[in-house]
């Protein structure tokens, strides 16, 4: 006859010394009501006052979207009408007022149970939404200052843009912080990319060159930061990294400006995004890796024979291209996980 789970446990706990074998009888009954009592997690009840209800999650967001539709009108109606020391305070105020209520529904949520936890996703969700609002309404208020007080085009570089991503880059980094959500990581990911193509805006000569490079250098950096365990929802970030720097390597195949540098950085981006998937076995890069490998294949072969193939041919090598890439891609995620990595 098998030995029970306690007189596994209480057997282990005397082989360790921890149990006085004299008691073991007394310690098979303690261990044997203590697994026959049904527990709840002390959390729980916690997590029940402080989950918020669907109801209650969705009026809060339609309050909040009226609030900020009518804000919008009359801004749109009155903005050109008010003096420079109005705008600035307006947009101050907002800040404050929603940089200041998700902070209260962080503070209330971590009394109890961590916003960060599942069981406050309603809150958690909500206050990031409040707290990417007020990194917006910050980045909008420092650029209408640099715009006011700095010559907004100084060394052909629009200042006001550029210092409005630095702050909500910053401002949105501390809303992530306190409550992770989708829509600041976009945020913040908004304001890194606004303040980036403002500065590389001064360029004029290989403009977009400059641009092409800084959004495909902007998604590998953040691709580096999110593999550094910076974002909670990690399929998501790598998903929109990919995504920029993608779209940074075909720049300049899409204006026809240089597209040699949009097919060596597409070229890139296969090649990365192959050896990202080996490593982590991350699905967002095996297909960027799909679409890079079928993206500059049909680019560079029209591009060298000048259009001399035409649309059949170039829609041919586009297909062939594709299940090419799909068969390859679909034998690197058929490949045994324990050779490869862990899957995400």
């Amino acid at each position: 006859m098998n030995p029970s789970f306690e007189h596994i446990v209480v057997d282990a706990l005397i082989t360790e010394r921890l149990v006085d074998p004299a008691d073991r009888e007394r310690s098979l009954s303690v261990v044997a009501a203590a697994l026959s009592t049904p527990t709840r997690p002390a959390s729980d009840a916690a997590s029940r006052r402080t989950k918020m209800p669907r109801l209650v999650e969705v009026l809060s967001y339609l309050g909040g979207a009226f609030v900020l539709a009518a804000g919008g009108l009359f801004f749109a109606q009155e903005w050109y009408g008010l003096g420079f020391g109005t705008r600035v305070t307006m947009l101050a105020v907002v800040c404050a007022v929603l940089g200041l209520a998700g902070a209260v529904i962080v503070r209330v949520s971590s009394e109890s149970v961590d916003v960060h936890e599942p069981a406050n996703d309603s809150r958690r969700r909500l206050a990031g939404t409040l707290l990417t609002g007020a990194a917006l309404a910050a980045a909008c208020s420092a650029g209408l200052v640099v715009d006011h007080w700095v010559d907004s085009t100084l060394e052909g570089i629009y200042w006001p843009a550029v210092v409005g991503g630095v702050v909500g880059l910053l401002t949105s980094m501390i809303g992530h912080r306190l409550a992770p959500t989708a829509l600041g990581m976009l945020g913040m990911l908004a304001s890194l990319l606004t303040a980036v193509l403002s500065f590389s805006s001064g360029y004029e000569n290989h403009w977009t060159n400059v641009v092409a490079f800084a959004m495909f250098l902007v998604g590998v950096v953040w691709l580096a930061v999110t593999e550094a365990g910076a974002f909670p929802a990690i399929t998501l970030a790598r998903s929109v990294g990919v995504a920029t720097a993608l779209l940074g390597a075909q720049l300049p195949v899409m204006e026809a400006y240089h597209p040699g540098l949009g097919y060596l950085l597409t070229l890139i981006m296969a090649v990365g995004g192959i050896a990202a998937y080996l490593k982590t076995t991350a699905w967002p890069y095996l297909a960027v890796a799909v679409a890079a490998v079928t993206l500059v294949v049909p680019e560079a072969v029209s591009d060298w024979t000048e259009g001399s193939l035409g649309v059949i041919g170039a829609v041919l090598i586009t297909g062939v291209t594709l299940l090419i890439a799909s068969f390859i891609g679909y034998r690197l995620w058929a490949r045994p996980t324990e050779r490869i990595g862990t899957p995400d």
